[in-house]
């Protein structure tokens, strides 16, 4: 008997701390929503005052300088602000995929800093308060799944510009992971070209997932180039494959891979005027070179513009010449755009993702 009013006695303590602890609880197992929103994205949470200042200056500098290269500018990433007032004015606002929080440690009335110093702890803040070098964090899921937030702080505005600055690589890098899976959702949204991944491990060694909306523009057997296009209502995608035999050296310089890229515009992409060629434009803007890696491999990556000469046709190009194991052959894949009147940097991205899968 005793054992029984003991263990009544028990359930009915319980029974009261769940009942005080009901709204805690109930919230802690509620399902959060999927983030919403579009990749290349970023939301910068900052008080007014400090986004309208030199902190803010600095964020555009860097997270809204020009995407390279495009016939009219574009952005790196899509900027919106918000403050933390106008978050809780509109729930909606917390369910974005990508957050920069932008927070100045010494404003100790900054809803903003608040935040962060729940977010990330006081012994992070207090570490950032002894040592400027130590200004970002980053966390996953706040308000709702797959959010990426990025912290950036500083002990008073002029570090908290410096922060920007000196984490903006690693801050850009992560956003671009985060969107992968989106990007390649977009790629992939069809299924795929088996016939064309054929053709491009027999006659190139280039192992690459085709997308099925991707149809086949020209194959020259003997060279080999195999020239493969995406049409769509705005815009026209294009990849461009050679199996170029490896002579010497100065093959991977700038010049000798325009040459081939203005060879090919010669002889197969047709005009309605018998002057009108496909060439790569030196004129009016830089073509970037850089060195990369695909698949493990060395390779020479340029990107610029392209454009017809005697027409106002042009878009962005980039070019990646690769090496293969066996040092024989290269691979160039030649990747354009043609979309006038449109924006072309998720375009772009989007031949560049496809690049990058290759294998080799």
């Amino acid at each position: 008997m005793k054992s029984l009013i003991t263990c009544t006695r028990s359930i009915g303590i319980l029974a009261l701390f769940l009942l005080a602890c009901n709204g805690e609880v109930t919230k802690s197992f509620e399902a959060k929503a999927t983030a919403l929103g579009k990749m290349n994205e970023i939301v910068v949470i900052a008080d007014d005052n400090v986004w309208d200042g030199m902190v803010g200056d600095s964020f555009k500098y860097y997270f809204g300088s020009a995407y390279p290269i495009m016939p009219s500018p574009e952005p790196m990433f899509d900027l919106r602000h918000f403050t933390t007032e106008d978050l809780y004015a509109e729930p909606l606002r917390k369910e974005l995929r990508t957050y920069v929080v932008l927070a100045d440690l010494s404003d100790f009335d900054s809803p903003t800093t608040r935040m962060v110093k729940k977010d990330i702890g006081d012994t992070r803040i207090g570490e950032a308060m002894r040592n400027p070098e130590i200004s970002s964090s980053v966390g996953r899921d706040k308000w709702a799944r797959n959010q990426l937030m990025i912290y950036l702080f500083g002990k008073d505005r002029q570090t908290l510009a410096h922060a920007i600055s000196s984490n903006f690589s690693a801050a850009a890098k992560r956003v671009n992971e985060h969107d992968e899976k989106q990007l390649k959702e977009r790629v992939y949204a069809f299924d795929l070209n088996l016939g064309y991944q054929a053709k491009l491990e027999d006659y190139f060694n280039v192992k690459l997932e085709i997308p099925a909306d991707y149809k086949e523009a020209k194959f020259v057997e003997e060279d080999p180039m195999l020239w493969l296009r995406k049409d769509t209502k705005d815009a026209i995608l294009n990849m461009v494959f050679f199996k170029i035999p490896y002579v010497q050296s100065d093959q991977f310089t700038k010049q000798m891979i325009i040459d081939k890229i203005n060879e090919y515009g010669t002889n197969y992409v047709d005009s309605e005027k018998a002057d009108d060629v496909f060439v790569v434009n030196q004129d009016d803007l830089p073509v970037y070179e850089y060195a990369a890696q695909i698949d493990g491999q060395y390779a020479k990556e340029l990107r610029g513009l392209w454009e017809m000469t005697n027409s106002f046709s042009g878009g962005p190009f980039t070019a990646n010449l690769i090496t293969t194991e066996s040092g024989k052959d290269l691979v160039l894949v030649l990747s354009y755009v043609y979309a006038p009147g449109e924006e072309k940097r998720d375009l772009i991205q989007q031949l560049d993702y496809m690049v990058k899968q290759m294998e080799l």
